[in-house]
């Protein structure tokens, strides 16, 4: 039987992804054979998110060699090409002539006769002058070099400058780490990092945060480690949700969109499993995540129900010491984990979810009693979405008041704002994904 071949299995999750809309984690995770080796497999997840994410770049590159316009190419073609250009252009390991030799092959399989000779003429003509002139305007130059869409660098560049929009598109191409938190409650992060590397992963514990370890070279669901409950797959920005909520064990803390339960276990595990914790999810599906992962930690004072967060579940009214509202997003903050969604998104997007964040926001409030804490958190990079929610919620509760989280965060992460109360992460400061953090006390 012939062994899976990582570039066709790109290819069609590649497909899949672009027909329909579907999400590259899942979609990768469902077309990865058991029977895949790692190598090939981090060879198929290279190509699925380096194409998504450079998209814009090798579609310019196309049209700079084809007489063929882009819009009269059949879906699988530009897959074909685009993963072939990627593999010349940024695949150094990989041979021209082995990217052109495999491209042409799927084209054979995969398109209409006579398309592959159209892909092997295109990719042969781009062999031949690299050299590419990418456009002079900024803004537009940013957008085509960097593969993010236009509207989304003239947004960035209006905030925070033409050097720093540059720097962190640059920075939402890059690979990210696979980053662990551990399970303190069956290991310590020494001990993992010993069984990791004597799997054969290379593993080692963050010098930012101590409970992060980051891992190479290993496929994380079929490791004994992981359904042994030892980690649990979460970026460090994530995890400073849970770590600026700063819950204590035996408190009653609410995590009001739970799913999948990265944070709602972070906070049972800072809580020393002593305690309640509520979790709340829309879908019901997801609901059976979050028991999974809790049960596979072993953690049993999750308490998991299938609510909406923007309707306040009266019986919990006035009842929780800390609650967690990290609210649904445009997920414009970790582009490097799924670059689809830079395509998918637009201002009006941004606009119509803001409105809901403000209604969960302030559903949520609702629960906590006199002195109690909330965590209101994104991962979203957009002021819109993250510091106009936060601050308008505290102008329209005047019994609400910001809380300095400056010592809640590690010492690499602190910076000026944590004093009124809110943090930004990005990936080309802070080395992790984007991500909003804010806290606020009831009075």
């Amino acid at each position: 039987m012939n062994a899976p071949n990582p570039r066709e299995t790109a290819f069609k999750a590649l497909m899949k992804i672009e027909t329909e809309k579907s999400y590259s984690n899942i979609t990768l995770k469902k077309y990865l054979p058991q029977t895949m080796t790692q190598q090939d497999k981090n060879l198929a997840s290279a190509l699925v998110y380096g194409v998504l994410s450079r998209k814009l770049t090798l579609d310019y590159i196309i049209s700079q060699f084809s007489s063929v316009p882009l819009k009269k190419m059949s879906q699988s073609v530009i897959n074909i090409l685009r993963m072939g250009i990627y593999q010349i252009m940024y695949m150094d390991k990989i041979p021209h002539s082995a990217a052109v030799n495999e491209s042409v092959k799927l084209a054979k399989k995969h398109t209409n006769k006579g398309a592959y000779g159209f892909v092997n003429g295109v990719l042969r003509n781009y062999l031949r002058n690299t050299n590419i002139a990418y456009p002079k305007d900024a803004i537009e130059n940013i957008s085509v070099t960097q593969s993010i869409p236009m509207w989304l660098v003239k947004r960035w560049t209006d905030e925070f400058g033409e050097g720093f929009t540059r720097e962190l598109a640059k920075a939402f191409n890059t690979s990210p780490e696979v980053t662990l938190r551990v399970n303190t409650l069956k290991t310590t992060p020494d001990k993992l990092c010993d069984a990791l590397n004597n799997q054969g992963t290379d593993a080692f514990v963050s010098d930012v945060y101590e409970n992060a370890v980051f891992a190479k070279g290993f496929d994380i669901h079929a490791s004994r480690l992981y359904n042994n409950g030892d980690f649990i797959v979460q970026d460090i920005s994530a995890m400073m949700a849970a770590k600026v909520l700063n819950p204590q064990p035996g408190q009653t803390v609410i995590d009001v969109c739970a799913a999948p339960g990265g944070k709602t276990t972070h906070i049972a595990q800072l809580m020393n499993n002593e305690g309640t914790v509520f979790a709340f999810d829309i879908h019901e599906h997801k609901i059976k995540i979050i028991n999974s992962n809790a049960k596979r930690m072993g953690i049993d004072i999750i308490q998991t129900c299938c609510r909406d967060a923007s309707q306040t579940f009266d019986a919990l009214i006035g009842k929780a010491d800390r609650v967690l509202a990290d609210v649904p997003c445009s997920g414009l903050g970790i582009l490097r984990r799924k670059p689809e969604i830079k395509w998918d998104k637009t201002a009006e997007d941004i606009e119509q979810i803001s409105k809901i964040q403000a209604g969960i926001l302030s559903a949520s409030a609702k629960y906590l009693k006199s002195g109690g804490e909330l965590v209101y958190s994104t991962c979203s990079i957009e002021k819109q979405e993250n510091e106009d929610v936060f601050n308008e919620f505290l102008k329209q509760n005047p019994d609400f008041e910001r809380v300095d989280i400056t010592q809640l965060l590690p010492e690499q992460l602190r910076k000026d704002t944590c004093k009124d109360g809110y943090v930004t992460f990005y990936p080309n400061t802070d080395g992790i994904d984007g991500f909003f953090i804010s806290k606020l006390r009831k009075r």
